[in-house]
Formats: structure tokens, sequence, C-alpha cells
């Protein structure tokens, strides 16, 4: 089953108003391979059947189904390094200098399944262990874990994964600290677990019941959106983070020509950004 250009054109239009994605013309094959069952599952002839009923429906189902089918669940533990290095040796440290009592808030935005925020409430368990206080500490954090699909929320907030997810990523030794075996898989301490939070959440939205953040990690995430959508998503995080928060984006990244709002700072081969 082959998609034409004008049905083609009609699910770009409706899964940029949905989620945000933008997709050129070479994305007609990739858009193709991951609707084609949903068309048959749907008992639609053709991706043009398909649409009209997505797009003249009110079932939430079918539009989280397409959204599912669409988006792009890579995710690894300790993604890239430099960025757990720099809330490490930089970032905790400078929060923790800064106010001995205010909580400390992290939005993980496009989380997937979980390993970025997970990997994130890890390195602040491991922080605590390098400073005085430091219970006093971890328990001010809250990591929020959102994300458009909801099966991969669903996924993250039982914190269990198998064997290939494991290795990606994560060494033995934080495995074996942090992790307890649950049949075939690996379940997250409870120790790990109580400073996440989990929701779906739409990027085109912000979060209702949280903030102001600390930190946002937004990582390879905008590279899916188009050039007003990018502009129009940092001026909203500028909303949402605090006055020198921090804001991560994915390797290749950056505010550069779409926000005038943050410094640029490098560590360890990387960048990342602080609001002015």
């Amino acid at each position: 089953m082959k998609i034409t250009q004008k049905e083609f054109d009609l699910f770009r239009r409706l899964i940029q108003e949905k989620c945000g994605i933008a997709l050129d013309n070479s994305k007609g094959y990739l858009l193709e391979n991951r609707l084609a069952r949903m068309v048959t599952e749907s008992f639609c002839k053709n991706f043009g059947e398909l649409y009209f009923k997505l797009n003249n429906s009110n079932s939430e189902i079918m539009l989280n189904k397409m959204i599912e089918a669409v988006t792009t669940k890579e995710t690894l533990w300790f993604r890239d390094q430099y960025p757990f290095k720099a809330l490490q040796h930089i970032i905790f440290p400078a929060i923790l200098q800064k106010s001995q009592t205010t909580d400390i808030q992290v939005w993980s935005a496009g989380c997937s399944t979980g390993q970025e925020t997970y990997s994130i409430a890890i390195l602040a368990e491991e922080f605590r262990k390098t400073i005085t206080q430091g219970q006093h500490f971890i328990n001010r954090f809250s990591i929020l874990g959102t994300d458009i699909s909801k099966r991969s929320i669903e996924h993250a907030l039982i914190g269990e994964y198998d064997e290939i997810a494991i290795q990606r990523g994560l060494s033995q030794a934080r495995l074996n600290k942090y992790f307890y075996k649950n049949g075939k898989n690996w379940q997250i301490n409870d120790s790990i677990k109580k400073m996440t939070l989990f929701e779906y959440q739409n990027l085109l939205d912000l979060p209702k019941r949280f903030g102001p953040f600390d930190i946002i990690f937004m990582r390879n995430v905008m590279i899916y959106f188009s050039e007003d959508l990018k502009k129009r998503i940092l001026k909203r995080m500028t909303s949402i983070l605090k006055k020198n928060g921090y804001l991560f984006l994915g390797t290749g990244e950056s505010v550069q020509g779409y926000s005038d709002q943050f410094a640029t700072l490098k560590y360890e081969g990387g960048i990342y950004f602080q609001l002015l």
C-alpha cells in the first residue's frame, strides 16, 4: 500500500496540529510504513480513508494510536554523559550553594520510557552521598518526566526494563546498586522511584501542576518541530524556568536563532544553556 502525495500532505498537517511534529517530503516512506498497520486495523482501504476517519472522529484512542505510530521512542541511560557530569560537578553544587531550603524541580520533557528521568534521579542520589546534610538535599528533589506517548509513560511509571534496555548506557555497578531482578527483567529501586513523577504531556502545552523548574531536559525533541514552533516552545520554556535555571537540548540542537534569552555554557565537549 502506497501513500499518495495528497494523503501525505493531509497527514502531515494533522500530525503537526496534534503534536507539533513537522515532517518534510522525505518522510513519506516512514509515514507509509508506520501507519500501514493502522490502515488495516481500522478497516480502511487506503491512507486517505484513515485520514478522514481520524480527522472526523472524536476518538482519543484513534488519535493516540496515530501518535504512538509516528513518534520516535529512542532513549538510553545517561545519554551522551556530559549533561550528567555537568549536573554532578557544576549545577547541583551551584543550586545547593544558592539555596539550602528551596525545593528542586527538574523537568525531563520527551522522557520516552523513563531512562533519562531515572538517570537524573540516580545522579541526585549519588550527589547526596558526597555532601553533608545529604538526606535533606535529596528529600527536596522532584523530577517530572513527560511524554506524548501514553504507552511510554505507562512503561516509565512501572520502572521495569528488559536486558536489552538495561544494557543501553547503564553500568554494571549502577545496575547492581539501583535495580533488583524481577523475573527476566530489572525493576528500579523505590528509593530512586520516589523522586520521580510521570505524566502524559503534549509539548504544545506546559505542565500545569509543576514548576517553575530549576533544570529542564528537552533533549532530541526540537529536531522534530518546525522553525516557528521551536521559537514558541523556547519562549514557553523561559516562562516556566527559574531565573538562572538550566536547559539541556540534544547534541546538535541549539537555542541560537530561536531565543536570545539564554547564555551558552560549555562542559566536557558539550553545551547547555542558562536563562539570563
